[in-house]
């Protein structure tokens, strides 16, 4: 299942294709979301050790992980399953088999029910970088770039913003919405790969004015 997954996921939906991680199990999986700025997890009910279900009840008592967007797919078709699992704490539950069609339309219409930066509006260009957050597509120079999932929202706020002082926690509250012990680490950090990123020229326009916050210039 989870070859047929990375295949499907390189192509993406609607040709786009989506960056992803895979886990094995729900150790793993804690490690990505440990070192990784994730969105969405399409998560199996049946898994070694942890099933699906306590994943989500673990995840959802988490302060830091409230705003992640959950899909639930599993060989169950009870509806006393799919309401265990919503109750839980599940954003969506698919039975199986089921379309990759139908996951990453599901996956689209979950990001703008929950009003996510990347998925509302149309591409966005200012001096060489052009982002297009419905498909979290980013080139710089013409040339394509990888970012992470909240490198992307930070740019989208950079760009829409240019020459505007944000102040480190409004950077945070956008991109988080979550309340964190480190977060002021965390979201260095990610400025940090942001500006790698871009590259030095580009990811130079993103300037720190100490204790007041950063600039998109």
């Amino acid at each position: 299942m989870q070859r047929l997954y990375e295949r499907q996921m390189r192509q993406g939906g609607q040709g786009v294709a989506i960056q992803h991680y895979l886990a094995r199990s729900v150790p793993e999986a804690r490690r990505v979301l440990k070192s990784r700025g994730v969105d969405i997890i399409v998560l199996d009910w049946n898994l070694p050790g942890v099933d699906g279900v306590e994943f989500v009840k673990e995840l959802r008592s988490d302060p830091a992980r409230k705003d992640l967007l959950i899909i639930m797919v599993t060989g169950r078709g009870m509806s006393a399953d799919a309401a265990s699992a919503l109750d839980a704490g599940v954003d969506d539950f698919m039975t199986k088999p089921f379309s990759f069609d139908v996951l990453f339309a599901r996956i689209r219409s979950l990001a703008r029910r929950r009003d996510r930066p990347w998925c509302n509006d149309g591409p966005i260009e200012h001096g060489g970088i052009r982002l297009d957050p419905a498909r979290g597509q980013v080139t710089v120079g013409g040339k394509p770039v990888r970012l992470h999932p909240k490198e992307l929202v930070l740019l989208d706020i950079f760009l829409r913003r240019p020459g505007m002082l944000h102040p480190p926690r409004h950077l945070w509250d956008r991109a988080w919405a979550c309340e964190a012990d480190g977060w002021e680490h965390t979201l260095v950090s990610t400025i940090y790969n942001l500006k790698k990123g871009l590259g030095s020229r580009h990811g130079s326009r993103i300037r720190c004015t100490r204790g007041l916050g950063y600039v998109f210039e």
